[in-house]
């Protein structure tokens, strides 16, 4: 039994050995296989946002938006987006303001030629917002609350080298906030973002 599994031992090895530098000569001849699945990418940039406080009119609010999306094919994927927004002041006031706000949605790309891509989206999730509503001269009221949120709107977006892009997109945002008697009351916000995008892995399927 020894002999016989010395024996099997010293052919059998040799054979493994072979198959082995046969396999990895195999891989490395191979043809690539293209990788195929969804597209990734994350993007940051300047947005501003025209807000109606109650009593102060429009209040126009500065900041940094991130977001990222996924993409399952050519025409439809989801984003993340979240976006900090702040003004020094609000008028009749001596209070600040800011908005943070983060939102979730689909987005779909209904036109695209070359190196450009249209796209409109519905998001919601939820705003926390600080600020102030002016009343009388001797009533102003300050405080903060956390709400629901949504947003409507659409963009462009165009590729630049290797693999950034511009975007450029504009939404229409749902808010509330206190009035100067402490009641909440709808907010109709416009929102404008400019970000510069990187495209972690793009669409390997036909388009982009």
């Amino acid at each position: 039994m020894a002999n016989a599994i010395g024996t099997m031992a010293r052919v059998g090895l040799p054979v493994i050995i072979l198959m082995g530098f046969a396999l990895a000569q195999n891989l490395r001849t191979a043809s690539p296989v293209a990788m195929r699945g969804p597209a990734y990418d994350v993007s940051t940039g300047y947005t501003y946002a025209a807000v109606p406080i109650h009593g102060a009119g429009l209040v126009s609010l500065n900041g940094l938006d991130v977001s990222g999306s996924i993409n399952w094919n050519a025409r439809l994927g989801a984003t993340l987006d979240t976006s900090f927004l702040r003004s020094s002041s609000v008028p009749g006031t001596t209070h600040q303001a800011y908005m943070l706000n983060t939102q979730v949605g689909p987005q779909f790309y209904p036109f695209e030629r070359g190196k450009t891509r249209i796209f409109v989206r519905a998001l919601g999730g939820a705003a926390l917002i600080d600020g102030a509503a002016p009343g009388d001269a001797t009533h102003v009221y300050h405080g903060w609350l956390v709400r629901p949120s949504i947003a409507l709107g659409g963009g462009i977006e165009r590729a630049l080298s290797g693999p950034f892009a511009f975007r450029i997109n504009g939404d229409y945002l749902r808010t509330l906030f206190y009035s100067a008697n402490g009641t909440s009351v709808p907010q109709n916000n416009l929102r404008v973002t400019a970000s510069l995008v990187f495209r972690m892995r793009k669409y390997s399927g036909t388009g982009w």
